[in-house]
């Protein structure tokens, strides 16, 4: 056996998609299906709660909102993007993680 160094194999650059990318992807995934959606988190719930949001107004977010900053990449690996949009008079933004095959609400105010 030789007595060189083992030298690993330098991990893959994840590719940053961007804010218009996941936006897209978002409209789309709430365009086509609403099993496509999710909004199980309890801390989601709480906010709807307490700032008078509904489903409606998050749906209308999903469905033709806009980002606002740039996509951030979670300790799960999917992208986050904050997305906002003004419905029946209220500024409405909706942080949404964007998974392989569905939206996963996080937070809304």
């Amino acid at each position: 056996m030789s007595d060189s160094p083992i030298v690993p194999f330098p991990k893959p650059r994840a590719v940053t998609p961007s804010a218009d990318q996941l936006v897209s992807r978002v409209h789309s995934l709430s365009l086509a299906d609403s099993l496509n959606i999710r909004m199980s988190e309890p801390h989601f719930k709480q906010r709807m709660r307490e700032r008078g949001i509904n489903i409606r107004l998050v749906m209308e977010v999903l469905k033709s909102g806009r980002a606002v900053g740039r996509p951030e990449q979670d300790e799960f690996g999917d992208w986050r993007i904050k997305m906002r949009r003004k419905v029946a008079g209220q500024r409405v933004t909706v942080v949404v993680a964007v998974c392989a095959d569905h939206i996963e609400c996080i937070t809304t105010w």
